[in-house]
């Protein structure tokens, strides 16, 4: 039963809480109408000198932690809840609580009056009793009609109501109205589901602007996992609600917050997603990497690594860390949309002309000094292309040893990296190219080995600033 009634609450969570022959239209114009009868009250009671509020600012979206703002001296706050978000079985909160309050005002609608802040089937009962009595809704259920479910219509109905109510206060006279503030119920957000497994998809439907005001506005929806924050815009001069959909995607288990905020006052509901929760970011480092770092111009390098979200560029629009190639160019490297988010990038960049030039990865701008990893030297090569290199020597018999033979090849330089094998599985003779810190002088090299056995055998020989030139020389190696 526990279950099913939590499936309950996440199922209503998004009706329209009319009867089901009402259309998306008729909604707005039975809500905008009950908010011109607020409003045409408040002018009424401001004629007579009637005042309990500011009047004539908007308060876009109610605060959540008060009934009313500001307090008016013998007025009971709870006549007003200022309900934000859409209240059914299983809901908590303050505003639960602010509610219970308002209909335990009338005993033939809540005789239980229980105050708890939890939305249980007896606050469903005296909902449903409400609504009743108000002719708000009074057949259906939650799922159909929006009976005993506290949406956007019997929200604007309450605010309606509790407009017009009293109290008679600590003076023992007859009280003035709770608020006659134009801006009460400024923004309304209704969300479904509110739990389930990750990754959880979650709809959103806000509806801005529900006091009418005139004077436009700039409402933000944060989702509570650090994405990107959608901005819902109310233009000057449009004096009716705006109604946007959204959809996110929670890919990792964790309790949620998504909040409707314009200026200081905002309206929340919370979103509960079961699974493993974000992988934590600091065990993941940022990385950066060339390849190759050497060669002939032109030279194409391929930069490649891993960014994070705790790199000091991130920002929660989407923002982007600065490539330094140091030939005067840089690149960009996108940073993951999400805080704890990892994101692998890779990108090239051809060096056209010789140099030593050193490469770094800017966490932000090229202007900051914090790096991803360590400076690179990249070493290009100016006319290494253009050198013709003679082809490998072999020399056998030396010294009439018939095991013994000797190699020998020019190179572009004393720097320039080569690789010879025996062939016979001894080891190599090497030397790592060292770029462009010898002059461009060619040098021969000469080595001798002596074979332990005779055989045939192949002798080959990788030269250049890549190894890119590539000979060999057959042999039979005897002992007579």
């Amino acid at each position: 039963m526990r279950y099913f009634t939590r499936f309950a609450v996440a199922a209503v969570i998004t009706l329209p809480f009319v009867t089901s022959a009402a259309t998306a239209a008729e909604l707005q114009a039975q809500t905008q109408a009950l908010l011109a009868q607020v409003q045409a009250l408040q002018a009424q009671l401001a004629a007579q000198g009637i005042t309990g509020g500011t009047s004539g600012t908007t308060v876009p979206v109610y605060t959540g932690t008060t009934g009313v703002s500001p307090a008016t001296p013998g007025v009971n706050s709870s006549a007003c809840p200022l309900i934000g978000r859409a209240l059914g079985l299983d809901a908590s909160g303050d505003d639960v609580t602010r509610l219970q309050q308002f209909l335990a005002r009338d005993p033939s609608v809540y005789p239980e009056a229980k105050v708890t802040g939890y939305y249980g089937a007896l606050t469903e009962a005296a909902v449903k009793r409400w609504q009743t009595k108000y002719n708000i809704v009074s057949s259906g259920t939650a799922a159909t009609t929006g009976y005993g479910v506290v949406g956007p219509r019997t929200a604007a109905a309450i605010s309606l109501q509790c407009s017009t109510m009293t109290t008679t206060g600590g003076t023992g006279g007859t009280g003035t109205p709770v608020n006659t503030t134009p801006g009460i119920m400024a923004g309304f957000i209704q969300v479904t589901p509110i739990s389930g497994n990750a990754p959880l998809n979650v709809k959103v439907t806000v509806t801005a602007n529900t006091a009418g005001s005139c004077s436009g506005g700039v409402y933000q929806l944060q989702w509570g996992d650090g994405s990107s924050v959608p901005q819902i815009v109310v233009p000057a001069g449009n004096c009716g609600t705006v109604v946007q959909n959204y959809a996110h995607l929670y890919l990792y288990g964790g309790t949620y917050i998504i909040k409707l905020s314009a200026g200081t006052h905002s309206t929340s509901a919370t979103i509960v997603v079961s699974g493993p929760g974000a992988p934590a970011v600091a065990s993941q480092q940022e990385t950066f990497n060339a390849t190759p770092t050497n060669g002939d111009a032109p030279l194409t390098v391929t930069f490649s690594g891993t960014v994070t979200g705790t790199n000091l560029g991130w920002c929660a629009s989407g923002c982007s860390s600065a490539l330094e190639f140091g030939d005067g160019s840089t690149g960009s490297v996108q940073l993951p949309i999400a805080t704890n988010g990892v994101a692998n990038y890779s990108l090239q960049h051809t060096y056209s002309t010789g140099g030593t030039y050193t490469a770094k990865l800017h966490q932000g701008s090229v202007s900051s000094s914090a790096l991803v990893g360590n400076p690179i030297t990249i070493s290009v090569t100016t006319n290494a292309a253009t050198y013709s290199y003679s082809p490998l020597a072999v020399t056998p018999n030396v010294g009439g040893n018939p095991l013994a033979v000797t190699a020998r090849f020019d190179l572009f330089s004393s720097c320039t990296g080569y690789d010879l094998s025996w062939g016979d599985g001894t080891a190599h003779v090497m030397q790592n190219d060292g770029g462009t810190a010898c002059a461009a002088t060619p040098v021969t090299k000469t080595f001798s080995h002596v074979y332990a056995n005779a055989g045939s055998y192949t002798i080959s020989l990788k030269r250049g600033p890549t190894l890119s030139r590539n000979d060999s020389v057959s042999l039979v190696i005897s002992n007579q």
